[in-house]
């Protein structure tokens, strides 16, 4: 990837604040213009207490769910207070958490191989014979029901351990204002349902039909299903995954200059 692939590309990264940066060094070193629009606030739980508590029960599971990057950074941290259970296997949402559990020192030993959702957790071969089992989820606050009501119908015993909550931020869209003015900008990437509606909310009644006639790159169906029903005109970029990578290889084929 040379330095001008992406040479008057100005792009919307909207990852959280300090989850963000390692993608926006990516898009910048192909030569992009990366505006940072944070559209999810991720904050710990702060009923710390309760959540050690649970944790000191972690032996007595037989599998912990990991269900992103985040449920990673911010689970491990309470979870890990006395080391990790010999018997208890850990699971994970799709490689981009599988890996941030691996910079954290722990493996995964069940990752959904499909795609990054509960639907390809609940397609591996060992997610299907845990009857009798106790199944930790660890996650944000509130979220979808899926992955529990489809363990529990296969017969497992299922808790939570919500150790982090996700917020809109309080921040002026009047950046992104500025780049519709100047006819400046090729594409905002999204990694979440809920940052996509959040990015709805937080846009200007005005802006909304120059956001719905905008590039926007999302990571699953649900997402581009999300699109039609928020009123968008376009058809989003379905990315491969939120690898930085994929990313970059996508929105260079979407935007990339080509220079003699």
């Amino acid at each position: 990837m040379t330095k001008t692939s992406l040479q008057n590309c100005t792009i919307v990264v909207t990852r959280p604040t300090g989850q963000a940066e390692k993608l926006i060094d990516i898009l910048e070193n192909a030569g992009a213009t990366v505006v940072h629009f944070p559209v999810i606030e991720i904050t710990a739980m702060p009923e710390q207490e309760r959540l050690l508590e649970q944790a000191r029960q972690l032996g007595t599971y037989d599998i912990a769910i990991f269900i992103s990057r985040n449920a990673a950074i911010y689970g491990i941290a309470l979870l890990q207070q006395d080391g990790w259970p010999e018997y208890t296997q850990i699971a994970a949402i799709g490689n981009g958490t599988a890996q941030q559990l691996q910079s954290l020192g722990y493996r995964a030993n069940i990752i959904s191989s499909t795609t990054a959702n509960s639907e390809g957790l609940l397609a591996e071969p060992l997610m299907n014979s845990v009857k009798g089992k106790r199944i930790l989820i660890v996650r944000g606050q509130g979220g979808r029901e899926k992955l529990a009501e489809s363990l529990r119908s296969r017969g497992a015993k299922i808790d939570y351990f919500e150790c982090y909550k996700r917020s809109c931020p309080s921040i002026n869209a009047d950046v992104l204002s500025q780049l519709w003015d100047r006819n400046s900008m090729h594409g905002i990437i999204l990694t979440s349902a809920e940052g996509l509606k959040n990015l709805y909310q937080m846009v200007s009644k005005n802006d909304l039909p120059r956001l719905n006639s905008t590039l926007l790159y999302v990571i699953s169906s649900t997402m581009v299903e999300l699109c039609g029903k928020l009123g968008y005109k376009l058809t989003p970029v379905l990315l491969p995954s939120a690898h930085d990578e994929d990313v970059l290889e996508s929105v260079t084929e979407q935007c990339a200059v080509k220079t003699p």
